[in-house]
């Protein structure tokens, strides 16, 4: 039943037999003779249960250690705070650890329970276990569900009892009864009783998981002091760009993700070479996304699901990933140089004019055409959303007109970005309208959707086909993983440029922030460093470059943030589930102690002798229950006090006398007899702890023995006997 009811979290379920077999495990070790055998059991079968939920050795990973056991299990738990239920295991392979490790662990504590003859405890348990998970989502078969697992708590009840029913029986059948109740109804009824989704522990306001909304925007931006690590990228070669997917439409004054088209992937045939093709292991850690990413131009992937494909190098999932996913990808790096560039004429296939619109329906001619620039402002001009945009169409114009090929144009526009036209970086830019014609002509401040938006349609005036492309770049290489790791702080658009022979080509015209690591990558792709310039043909290398992760659906662009990002639930690196375990524990702790002081208390308020004497007997046989010694419900005041010299060497005679005196003496010296018999009740169990070990005491104050045993019945005249000798 635990493994059923924990299963219904995943669809597709990914690995039924694992939890099959994980829980015959946990099941083998209760059936172990003996308390001693059963806990060497757990200690092994806890470190094959690792081997088969995680896949890794605990004596190799440890629990705590970096990338071990432990950030499975908080991983893993973390993501249940970004993903609808049910998942997709295949996606979220942390979250179907925890799945399976939580069909063993409970499986584990009720076996051991049963095997221990603590039938309404293990009843108790396995109603939590099955019946928690059942309340958080709603299973394909609710009724019946609820119903077995109902059933399977009364089943163990009855059968690791022993024949005697004691007092608590009872109450603890109407709670198991209304747990059942609760856990039927809520598996049989359309939505979960618990709003899973709303049980963010961490505060609301942890910053692990990022979502971007990848449409340009350009109110601002704001980068969170933590850098959040987004993603780890395993290659041989640094992935200096790292592509999320591309915005080639502009409309309404923005670049968004247009629909999938021809010229997203033209790429030549030394693309699909495998020799030639670079591989990129990534894996995910804070970004949430449906896109596959890959380097500047990605050529295929291998996501080991179903992923859904778009086209040569363009990938996305049929949902969400979250942290832990892991996938393949291989891109190609045709580092053309500079003098081949500027050799090739402006000459494009049909598919890529599309790549020359500005608006709805206007398409402008190619670079060098007869009478361009006149053309382009008349385009301009008769279209009234456009007419706006005259003034950008003439700076681009001034910018290129030495340059006599595609990419002399370029190298001028980028260098006039980055170096003569006086621009500076800036997350809160003033904002003129329309924001990139203000941008290029007023204000010359702005981050990079403003350089990259402004570079792109500029080049389309020139008449040379390009677009925005965004995601990462600038990534950090970290030592201890063999990584290149991208945070959100690299988040970054770009320019794309198709050129006949080697695809699209990246060019950046933002200028590096204080603190950026994409200083390098510009003195790298442009030719400037420290100051110098390249100036047109001075480009030495180019990474060709096609989007990866084309095309979803976005939603409307959030105000703070890094570059159109959204923040979405989750944690950082601060491990919420080890505090939720430890906040638990503490709560289990104090739990019982808070209900043994207040059943200690409630013995004190007692003011009749007679009472008083019993609450008195009580308390000596709680205190030999938790101690492990096995009290009779009949036992006798004597009696247990020949149980408390034999086993811990208390000297009871003075108890026994002061108690029995106050059960059966005298009413007039009854008073004086139950005064007594607390304070030798005191000084009977002061003796007894200071014989004790530490470990003896910890034992006994977690024990619960004395809180499920029922009420004592009082002494009768037969059952009090004469002090021990």
């Amino acid at each position: 039943m635990i493994a059923i009811a924990w299963l219904e979290f995943e669809q597709p379920i990914a690995a039924p037999m694992r939890a099959v077999a994980l829980a015959l495990l946990a099941l083998a070790v209760a059936v172990l003779p003996g308390a001693r055998l059963q806990a060497l059991g757990s200690v092994g079968a806890a470190v094959l249960a690792v081997r088969l939920a995680f896949g890794i050795w605990l004596p190799r990973h440890p629990i705590g250690g970096s990338g071990a056991v432990w950030s499975h299990i908080d991983s893993g738990f973390v993501d249940f705070y970004s993903t609808h239920l049910p998942f997709d295991p295949r996606l979220h392979a942390n979250m179907a650890e925890l799945v399976l490790l939580a069909v063993f662990v409970f499986t584990l504590a009720v076996g051991l329970l049963a095997a221990a003859r603590k039938p309404v405890s293990a009843a108790l348990l396995l109603l939590v276990g099955a019946g928690w998970p059942a309340t958080l989502i709603v299973p394909a078969h609710g009724t019946p569900i609820g119903a077995a697992i109902l059933g399977a708590a009364f089943l163990v009840l009855a059968v690791a009892g022993t024949r005697r029913i004691s007092g608590s029986a009872v109450p603890f059948a109407l709670v198991l009864v209304l747990g059942g109740i609760v856990v039927g109804t809520a598996t049989a009824s359309n939505h979960p009783v618990l709003n899973w989704q709303g049980w963010n522990i961490t505060g609301g306001n942890g910053q692990a998981s990022v979502r971007f909304i990848w449409d340009a925007q350009y109110r601002g931006i704001r980068f969170p002091k933590a850098k959040t690590t987004m993603l780890d990228v395993r290659s041989r070669k640094e992935p200096a760009y790292f592509r999320a997917t591309v915005l080639d439409d502009f409309v309404d004054g923005r670049w968004v993700v247009g629909p999938p088209r021809d010229a997203d992937a033209l790429e030549p045939a030394a693309a699909l070479r495998p020799a030639n093709q670079t591989k990129e292991v990534v894996t995910i850690e804070g970004l949430v996304d449906r896109q596959l990413l890959g380097g500047t131009v990605p050529v295929r992937f291998d996501a080991g699901t179903s992923a859904v494909e778009a086209g040569p190098g363009f990938a996305q999932l049929p949902s969400e990933y979250a942290r832990g996913f892991q996938y393949t990808a291989w891109s190609y790096d045709a580092s053309p140089t500079s003098h081949a560039l500027a050799q090739l004429p402006a000459r494009y296939p049909a598919s890529v004019l599309g790549m020359l619109d500005v608006g709805h329906n206007v398409r402008l001619p190619v670079f060098g055409s007869p009478g361009h620039d006149a053309e382009v402002m008349r385009s301009l001009s008769v279209n009234s959303e456009l007419a706006a945009y005259r003034p950008l169409a003439r700076l681009a114009s001034q910018v290129t007109r030495a340059a006599t090929t595609p990419y002399a144009a370029v190298v001028d526009l980028e260098h006039w970005f980055l170096v003569d036209g006086g621009f500076a970086y800036s997350n809160h830019p003033r904002i003129v309208e329309p924001p990139l014609v203000g941008f290029a002509t007023t204000t010359r401040s702005g981050y990079c959707q403003y350089f990259a938006g402004a570079m792109a349609l500029m080049l389309r005036y020139s008449g040379i086909p390009a677009r925005v492309a965004v995601g990462f770049a600038g990534p950090t290489f970290n030592p201890a993983s063999h990584a290149w790791t991208f945070t959100d702080h690299d988040a970054h658009a770009w320019v794309e440029v198709w050129f006949k022979g080697y695809g699209w080509l990246p060019f950046d015209p933002t200028p590096a922030f204080p603190g950026s690591s994409r200083a390098r990558l510009i003195a790298r792709y442009t030719g400037i460093s420290g100051g110098g310039v390249g100036g047109p043909g001075g480009r030495d290398q180019s990474n060709s470059g096609n989007g990866g992760g084309k095309k979803g659906t976005h939603e409307p662009p959030e105000g703070s943030g890094v570059p159109g990002a959204r923040r979405a639930a989750g944690t950082s690196a601060f491990p919420y589930a080890l505090v939720v375990v430890v906040l638990v524990l503490v709560g289990a702790v104090g739990g019982i102690a808070l209900a043994k002081e207040a059943r200690r208390r409630a013995r004190r308020l007692a003011r009749d002798p007679r009472r008083i004497a019993a609450a008195c007997r009580e308390e000596l046989a709680s205190f030999l229950l938790d101690q492990g010694v096995e009290t009779p419900p009949s036992a006798t005041v004597r009696e247990l006090g020949l149980l408390a010299h034999r086993s811990l060497g208390a000297d009871s005679a003075a108890f026994v006398a002061a108690t029995t005196a106050a059960r059966f003496g005298r009413p007039e010296a009854a008073a004086d007899a139950a005064r007594a018999a607390r304070h030798e009740s005191r000084s009977l169990l002061a003796s007894c702890r200071r014989v004790l070990t530490r470990r003896d005491r910890l034992r006994g104050f977690f024990s619960l023995r004395s809180l499920a045993r029922a009420r004592w019945a009082v002494d009768g005249p037969a059952s009090l006997g004469t002090t021990p000798p």
